[in-house]
């Protein structure tokens, strides 16, 4: 069982296909540049530089559109009363905690959290997790090349 005294910080006003700017705890290096803020996608990714509420997640759209951090870009409806999208700024980093945030037209929860630590460093953290299909990735945006598929299971930390 989950609990929910564990996620602290800011709750975002987040809503169905719905993009947050977040202020960054520290400058975060991520794809050679220094951001000093994220938005947070209802949709379950992060972008830099601007805003995308997009939910029709595809290995195009993430190679060509802004910097992206996808832990798991579906179509999640993060609306109120759905689930909660939580920004927790720390000293030296920021997470953002998708809590209990389903898929569109469903009502089990997805929990996963984000955290952009120094040097760039990208930690995600997966809970439980209900939905049929999802993208997950990292990418430089504006027309990168396709690394192709990865098996990320072997990597994946998993908390009750």
């Amino acid at each position: 069982m989950l609990h929910l005294s564990k996620y602290h910080g800011e709750i975002l006003a987040t809503g169905d296909d719905t993009s947050t700017e977040v202020a960054l705890a520290r400058p975060f290096d991520f794809q050679g540049q220094s951001w000093t803020s994220v938005f947070v996608n209802s949709n379950g990714n992060l972008t830099f530089g601007t805003g995308d509420g997009d939910f029709s997640e595809s290995v195009g759209e993430l190679l060509s559109g802004s910097p992206r951090i996808a832990p798991l870009w579906d179509d999640l409806d993060a609306s109120p009363g759905q689930g909660l999208v939580i920004a927790e700024t720390g000293p030296r980093d920021t997470t953002i905690h998708f809590v209990s945030v389903p898929q569109f037209f469903d009502l089990a929860g997805n929990y996963f959290s984000v955290r952009l630590g120094r040097s760039g460093k990208v930690d995600v953290e997966y809970g439980p997790t209900a939905r049929g299909d999802a993208l997950v990735g990292v990418t430089e945006g504006g027309r990168a090349a396709d690394p192709g598929e990865t098996d990320l299971s072997e990597g994946c930390r998993r908390s009750a």
